[in-house]
């Protein structure tokens, strides 16, 4: 007969406490190094920890803001919106969504998703004060269009200048366009995402969920909003640099590079291409790492960031330092120069 020993309260309790304690460490580190703007190790911690514990809804929460911040929205969209599916009654899920379709320019989208924000929370001021700015670009967008249809109708354009002013949105600038293809042009911006450029407004995403969590709040981070808005843009860069080269999408990872990219070893520039394209089509498959990224911001159009690069393909496999030098061309923030240390 085997015998079968149950736990006794107080071993329960041990556990339950351990568990506890493993989950807050992890969503705590997660914080501070969404806090430090190093989004893509966030992401590793939250990802490793969610394995064991695939229902913590802060760690699913700040995994959406880590998706967000290095670039990859879809995946935030949808962390975000099954929060709001099992978390009906929280604010914080709906807030971020709006945040992340009006990057995107979709901003009937996130209308809707701010005002059910408020329908479960009619005095969460983040929303209303995003609903604002959403409502503002609309209307900015139509007078756009008003003027594009008509450009001798002094009444749009009066509205338009208007607009500018209160610093809504930035249409107004280019009146060829609406403000619903360009993403730099979004009025909702995170609270740590800077302006595209003077007269965009920036409205508050929230870092901290409500459900089922009993951890602080996450110290001020030790940079500028502006500061740190340039590092997550610049941590994009590197990330979406890293992911077409594993992908293996040739034409992406050369689009990374600035026309005035400086190849080493004396190469031309055609003839870096060429080899390029050659040695990340190769292979039958490619996985491509980047470990603890330092971002040094030189000036505002100029960065540089060092960090482990972990390569592997079904041939070769190897870790370096990798130094990128990269410079700010319009709003995209491009590869100038490359080194291997």
């Amino acid at each position: 007969m085997v015998t079968r020993f149950p736990l006794i309260p107080a071993v329960v309790t041990l556990v339950a406490a351990l568990c506890s304690s493993l989950a807050f460490a992890s969503t705590e580190e997660a914080r501070r190094l969404l806090n430090e703007g190093r989004a893509a190790q966030a992401l590793n911690v939250l990802e490793k920890h969610l394995e064991g514990s695939p229902q913590d809804a802060e760690a699913r929460f700040l995994r959406g803001l880590a998706l967000s911040r290095t670039g990859r929205r879809d995946q935030a969209i949808e962390v975000f919106a099954n929060l709001t599916r099992d978390y009906p009654q929280l604010p914080e899920p709906y807030n971020n969504l709006a945040v992340i379709y009006a990057q995107q320019g979709d901003y009937e989208k996130a209308r809707d998703a701010l005002e059910a924000a408020l329908a479960t929370h009619p005095s969460y001021a983040t929303a209303h004060e995003n609903l604002g700015d959403i409502y503002a670009a609309l209307a900015s967008a139509s007078y756009n269009r008003a003027l594009m249809l008509d450009e001798n109708n002094p009444s749009a354009r009066q509205k338009l200048k208007l607009m500018e002013r209160l610093g809504a949105s930035l249409p107004a600038t280019r009146p060829n366009l609406t403000a619903t293809e360009r993403s730099d042009s979004t009025p909702v911006q995170p609270s740590d995402d800077a302006p595209a450029s003077a007269g965009a407004t920036t409205p508050t995403e929230t870092a901290t969920p409500a459900p089922a969590s009993s951890a602080p709040a996450a110290a001020p981070a030790p940079t500028s909003t502006a500061e740190r808005a340039t590092r997550e843009r610049i941590s994009a860069a590197v990330y979406d640099w890293a992911q077409a080269w594993q992908n293996q999408q040739v034409d992406a990872y050369l689009d990374a590079y600035a026309p005035d990219f400086d190849p080493a070893g004396g190469l031309s520039r055609s003839a870096w291409e060429a080899q390029r394209r050659e040695r990340v089509r190769s292979p039958e498959r490619i996985v491509v790492r980047v470990r603890d990224p330092d971002i040094q911001i030189v000036d505002s159009d100029r960065a540089r960031v060092t960090f482990q690069q972990e390569y592997e393909s079904d041939s070769y496999s190897d870790v370096t330092t990798k130094v990128l030098d990269l410079r700010r061309i319009g709003d995209r923030w491009l590869i100038l120069r490359e080194t291997t240390r």
